[in-house]
C-alpha cells in the first residue's frame, strides 16, 4: 500500500514538471516571436530625419539711442572727490534736462570710489588722495540731438563717453518676422533635399533657434569734447535669425 501511494505521488510530480517545462518552452518561444515582429526591428520601421540650417536677415532703422556718459574726480581728501562728483553729476542732469530730456529717462549707476596712489617709486604704497566716478545712462529719441546731448554733458561736467548705442523698441515685431521667415527657409530646403532622393518631408522633430538682435553701439570712447556728428550717426540695425530644423524624411 504505501509503495504504491509513492509510486502515484512520484508520477505526478513528474507530469507536474513535465508540464512546467513545457510552459516554460511555450513562453519563451512565444516571447521571441514577439521580438521579431516588434516595431524597430526591421528596417521598415527605423525612423529617418533629415537636418537643415535656416537663415532670415533685415536691417531696419533704430529709433532710440542710450547714452552712458562718466563723471569722474579726484581730490586730495575722500569728502573732497565725493563732494565734487554730486556737485559735477547734478550739473550734468540738470543741463541735459534743459536740452529736452526727461528726468525719468535719466539714471546714475555704478557709483565706485578708489585711492590714487603715489607714482614715486620710493612712495608706491602712498595714497595721495582718492578718485570717485559714476555713470549716467540717458535713453533720447530723437536721435538727431544726440551730438548735441554730448557736447552738453561735456561741458557741463562729463568728461568720460563709455558708451552710445542704438535700438529700436519695437524689436519684438521683427524678431517674430525673422523667427517664420528662418523656419520658412529650413524648411524649402529640407523639400528640395528630400525630392532629390525622392522622398518628402514630414512633421517637424526639433528645431533650435540662434538670434542676434544686440544693439549697435557707436563705440566706447573717451572725449573730453563733443564727438562730431558723423560719427554718432546711427545708420541701420542689422539683426538676424538662424534656426537648425530637423525633419522627418518619409519613403514609400
Amino acid at each position: 500500500m504505501r509503495a504504491g501511494r509513492t509510486a502515484k505521488r512520484t508520477g505526478l510530480w513528474g507530469t507536474g514538471l513535465a508540464m512546467l517545462v513545457l510552459g516554460l518552452f511555450v513562453v519563451t518561444t512565444g516571447a521571441a516571436a514577439q521580438g521579431m515582429d516588434a516595431p524597430g526591428a526591421g528596417s521598415q520601421f527605423q525612423k529617418r530625419s533629415i537636418q537643415v540650417q535656416g537663415q532670415a536677415t533685415m536691417s531696419v532703422e533704430p529709433d532710440v539711442a542710450y547714452l552712458r556718459l562718466g563723471v569722474e574726480t579726484q581730490g586730495d581728501t575722500l569728502a573732497k572727490a565725493q563732494g565734487q562728483l554730486a556737485e559735477r553729476a547734478s550739473k550734468v542732469l540738470d543741463a541735459l534736462s534743459q536740452a529736452g530730456i526727461d528726468r525719468t529717462n535719466m539714471k546714475t549707476s555704478s557709483y565706485r570710489v578708489s585711492p590714487v596712489y603715489s607714482t614715486r617709486q620710493d612712495k608706491q604704497n602712498v595714497i595721495i588722495g582718492y578718485r570717485a566716478e559714476t555713470t549716467i545712462n540717458v535713453e533720447v529719441a530723437d536721435l538727431s540731438s544726440v551730438a548735441g546731448l554730448v557736447d552738453a554733458a561735456m561741458n557741463a561736467g562729463a568728461n568720460v563717453v563709455r558708451s552710445i548705442s542704438y535700438d529700436r523698441k519695437d524689436m519684438q515685431t521683427f524678431k517674430v518676422q525673422l523667427i517664420q521667415a528662418a523656419c520658412m527657409d529650413a524648411k524649402m530646403k529640407a523639400d528640395a533635399a528630400a525630392a532629390a532622393f525622392g522622398a518628402q518631408v514630414g512633421a517637424p522633430v526639433s528645431v533650435d533657434i540662434q538670434d542676434s538682435f544686440s544693439a549697435r553701439e557707436a563705440g566706447n570712447v573717451m572725449m573730453m569734447k563733443a564727438a562730431a556728428p558723423d560719427f554718432l550717426s546711427p545708420g541701420e540695425l542689422d539683426i538676424g535669425v538662424s534656426v537648425s530644423v530637423e525633419f522627418e524624411l518619409l519613403t514609400e
